[in-house]
C-alpha cells in the first residue's frame, strides 16, 4: 500500500460495486487501481465527487473499461484521494453502472479473471434475479441512540404493523421482502451503512410499515434519533420537504410495480395511453420539475417494452437531479404526460445549497433512500422481463 493511498483491500473481500458505493457515498476524488496476478496490466478508474469519470483496463479505455473490471474477482485495490485531471469521458451514472456491470458479469459478457468463480454471493436471488447489496458510508455515531442485535431469519419490522424507528446497519446484511400471495418478495438487500425505514418512520404518527425486514445472517443495528432527523426535516423548505416526500413516494410505487407484476396484475394504460414523453430517456436535461396540475408517469424503454416505474401528480418533482443518482430520468427513463400537465421549473441551486446543509447522515439517509430506487428499478425490469403483463 502506498503512503498515499486512504483505502486499500482484497477483492475477494471487497468486490468493485462494493468499492464504488462506498467511493460514491463519501463523493470522494481520485484513482482507484486493482492489480492482479491473472492480469497482464493494472486496472483504473478515475472519481470526481464520488462518480467514475473516466477507467483504463490495457488498451480499452472509458465505461468499457470499467465493465471489464467487473470481471476481476482475485486481486488488491487501493484508492489515492487526489484532484483528477483526467477528461470526463463517463457520463452514466454510477448506480447503473454497477447494475449493468454486474449484469454483464452474471451474462458472462465480461471475461472473469482469477481463479475460477467469485469467493462469495452478492445475493441468494438465482443469478438472473440477482440483487446487487445496497451498500451506505461509514456511520455517524452522532445520531446512533442505542444498538439492537438481530440473529439470521429474525424479523426486524413486518409489513403490517405499527412503528417509527429507523435502524443504520452498522455490520451484516438486511433483506427486504413484500408479501406476496406466492410468498415473500425480496425487493433489495441492504449492507454495512444502508438504512432500514422511510421518511414516513418519523413523520407520520401511527406509521404502518409497508415492507418486512430480515436479518440475512447476525447483524447489528444501530437505533437512530428519530426525533433529531424529524427536527432537521422540519427546518427545510417547505419545497425542498416536498421533494424528499415524493422521492420516499417513487420508492412505494415500484415496490407496488413489483408485487403487480409478480401477480400479473399490472395494467398499463394509465402509464401509457394517450400520453407523449415530455422528457425523453437519453436525452441531456439539467432542470427539475414540480408538478402544479395534472399527473406524468416514468416509464423506462427495455430491449424486451416499456416498462411502466412511478405514476406522478400535483405535488411530485421530475428531472435532474445533480445531487441525487437515483437511476431514473432523464439518462434511464422517460416521463409521460398529456397536455393537461402544468409544471413549474425548481431552483435546483437552492436544492443543492440546502441539501450541502444537511447533516452527514440524513445527506445519507437520502442517498440510501436514492440508490434503493436503482436498485428497486432493475428488480421491476427484471419481473416485466420474467412474468409480462396480465392486463
Amino acid at each position: 500500500m502506498r503512503d498515499n493511498a486512504v483505502l486499500a483491500g482484497s477483492l475477494k473481500f471487497l468486490a468493485l460495486g462494493d468499492i464504488m458505493q462506498l467511493l460514491g457515498a463519501n463523493s470522494s476524488s481520485g484513482v482507484l487501481r486493482l492489480i492482479s496476478r491473472y492480469a497482464a496490466e493494472p486496472g483504473f478508474i478515475y472519481f470526481e465527487n464520488g462518480n467514475p469519470v473516466n477507467a483504463s483496463c490495457g488498451t480499452t479505455i472509458g465505461l468499457e473499461a470499467v465493465y471489464a473490471l467487473f470481471g476481476w474477482t482475485d486481486g488488491e485495490f487501493e484508492f489515492t484521494k487526489e484532484n483528477i485531471v483526467s477528461q470526463r469521458v463517463i457520463t452514466k451514472s454510477r448506480m447503473g453502472i454497477i447494475l449493468e456491470g454486474l449484469k454483464m458479469v452474471d451474462d458472462g459478457q465480461v471475461k472473469r479473471v482469477g481463479p475460477g468463480a467469485p469467493s462469495r454471493k452478492l445475493t441468494a436471488a438465482t443469478d438472473s434475479d440477482a440483487i446487487p447489496i445496497i451498500k451506505g458510508p461509514l456511520v455517524d455515531y452522532m445520531y446512533v441512540a442505542d444498538e439492537e442485535d438481530f440473529f439470521d431469519g429474525e424479523y426486524i419490522v413486518e409489513e403490517g404493523k405499527h412503528g417509527s424507528w429507523i435502524w443504520v446497519i452498522l455490520e451484516g446484511v438486511v433483506e427486504i421482502v413484500r408479501e406476496s400471495p406466492e410468498g415473500p418478495l425480496p425487493i433489495v438487500r441492504l449492507g454495512d451503512g444502508s438504512f432500514i425505514g422511510s421518511l414516513s418512520s418519523f413523520l407520520i404518527q401511527g406509521h404502518i410499515r409497508t415492507a418486512t425486514a430480515v436479518a440475512v445472517g447476525n447483524v447489528q443495528l444501530g437505533v437512530l434519533d428519530s426525533q433529531r432527523l424529524a427536527q432537521e426535516f422540519a427546518g427545510l423548505t417547505p419545497e425542498f420537504r416536498g421533494f424528499l416526500v415524493s422521492l420516499d413516494k417513487r420508492l412505494k410505487q415500484l415496490n407496488e410495480r413489483a408485487i403487480e407484476l409478480r401477480q400479473k396484475q399490472l395494467d398499463t394504460s394509465e402509464f401509457l395511453d394517450n400520453k407523449k414523453p415530455v422528457m425523453k430517456q437519453g436525452n441531456v436535461e439539467e432542470d427539475l420539475y414540480v408538478i402544479r396540475e395534472g399527473s406524468a408517469s416514468v416509464v423506462r424503454q427495455e430491449d424486451f417494452g416499456r416498462v411502466p416505474l412511478a405514476q406522478l401528480y400535483a405535488g411530485d418533482y421530475f428531472g435532474h437531479t445533480p445531487f441525487l443518482d437515483m437511476g431514473h430520468e432523464p439518462e434511464f427513463a422517460s416521463v409521460m404526460a398529456n397536455k393537461e400537465l402544468k409544471v413549474r421549473k425548481v431552483d435546483v441551486a437552492q436544492f443543492q445549497k440546502e441539501y450541502n446543509q444537511l447533516s452527514t447522515t440524513f445527506k445519507n439517509f437520502i442517498d440510501n433512500v436514492a440508490t434503493c430506487v436503482s436498485v428497486s428499478t432493475k428488480v421491476v425490469c427484471n419481473y416485466y422481463k420474467k412474468f409480462g403483463l396480465g392486463k
